[in-house]
């Protein structure tokens, strides 16, 4: 395999600690083929002269990292590469940094090459195919990926990143039900679960058998995304929307109620939707009453109760509005959506003294937040003026905002 300078012109910039981790990684490669075919082939002089010319080329690599010069570290660690073609592992990671710059096909030739390789350990095979499969997927062929990953699995079943990465393509393709698949023999891998990824793959597979006509399958689907991950915004939604549908007006109400506790955070979200349900029952106060104990639970969200005061102005309560305001405010000093919406009630009622409060207030809070000072050089802020920047430990950097 033929790797010239000019080939690396243009190489992307790598962070220095990913350089540094590459570095780390090909030094112990280096040393260990260097070491290997050292001892396997020639005379002693010719085996020390090797390796001291291959570990020269090693550190002036390492020491353009740490210059942060990437490009004229890999030109020496192809150069390693040219000295002993062995160094199979370093050919991964060319073809890994060469598909991190753009260029495809390189690397997809790259890993070619290596899987080509007769005898090559069970490691090294499934890294070089796992390889190829990142770079089909990055080059957009996609059947090749999937085929790709695939292989790397009858290789090695347990290899996390070919699952994961099979799996994120199953979901980019719209295959839900391989990605479903996929994403349970992750977990069985990993031992850990994903319940949110899991929850949202069995509402698309819901959504799909809807627009199939086939209502049981989704309703499924959606229960089963909601005994996973209890608080998925959509599968309540989708559940109760269907129910309402079909004339299920209660399981509906109940339905979108479920996420005050599972997710109050979002529940404000579904609140449209209740109010529909609600009104189809004629039970305006049975609404209100589900809407006053969400409004004042300790979890009730700055967006839940901004909502609520709209629905009550909006129906010419404005007293009350602005009362859920205040309440509002208390819990939420800093959030400018509330006050600005309080001061348009209070102003709206001629409550001008309230309002000069509310500005007041929120302005109070506000300010007490602001950072004062910002480090010239690593943008550290701060309230208080610091001499010697906390982050970046340069002396005499902190200008005012």
């Amino acid at each position: 395999m033929d790797f010239s300078s000019d080939s690396l012109n243009g190489l992307l910039t790598f962070s220095q600690v990913g350089w540094l981790v590459v570095a780390v990684a090909c030094g112990g490669l280096v040393y260990r083929a260097g070491f290997r075919r050292g001892w396997q082939e020639g005379s002693r002089e010719g085996r020390r002269a090797r390796r001291e010319e291959e570990s020269a080329l090693y550190l002036r690599g390492l020491n353009f990292l740490l210059a942060d010069e990437p490009d004229k570290a890999i030109e020496e660690f192809i150069k390693v590469v040219r000295i002993n073609s062995e160094t199979v592992e370093i050919y991964l990671s060319l073809g890994s940094l060469f598909r991190a710059r753009g260029e495809v096909g390189r690397a997809i030739r790259i890993h070619q090459n290596i899987i080509a390789r007769p005898n090559l350990p069970v490691d090294i095979r499934s890294g070089a195919m796992f390889g190829l499969a990142e770079d089909f997927r990055q080059g957009g062929f996609v059947d090749r990926a999937v085929e790709a990953y695939r292989q790397v699995l009858e290789v090695a079943p347990n290899h996390q990143k070919a699952l994961a990465g099979l799996q994120a393509l199953h979901e980019s393709e719209g295959r839900w039900a391989a990605a479903l698949e996929i994403l349970h023999k992750l977990h069985k891998v990993t031992g850990q679960s994903d319940p949110r990824r899991e929850a949202h793959i069995r509402l698309k597979m819901g959504q799909e058998a809807l627009r199939e006509s086939e209502a049981d399958r989704a309703i499924s689907q959606f229960q089963a995304a909601l005994k996973v991950f209890p608080g998925c915004v959509e599968a309540c939604r989708l559940l109760g929307e269907w129910q309402l549908e079909v004339g299920n007006v209660r399981q509906a109400i109940k339905s979108f109620s479920t996420l005050k506790k599972t997710r109050p955070s979002h529940f404000f979200l579904l609140v449209d939707p209740l109010k529909r349900a609600y009104d189809l029952l004629g039970d305006a106060e049975g609404f209100e009453k589900c809407m006053s104990e969400a409004v004042d639970a300790p979890s009730a969200s700055a967006r839940l109760i901004i909502r609520w005061s709209q629905m009550l102005s909006e129906a010419g309560r404005l007293e009350e509005a602005a009362e859920v305001l205040r309440k509002g405010q208390i819990k939420y000093p800093g959030m400018a959506e509330v006050a600005r919406r309080l001061i348009a009630l209070e102003a709206k009622q001629g409550n001008w003294r309230d309002v000069f409060y509310v500005a007041e207030g929120c302005l109070d809070h506000l300010t007490s937040q602001h950072k004062n000072f910002q480090c010239s050089q690593c943008g550290f802020k701060s309230k208080d003026i610091y001499w010697k920047c906390p982050q970046c430990h340069r002396w005499d950097t902190s200008e005012p905002l």
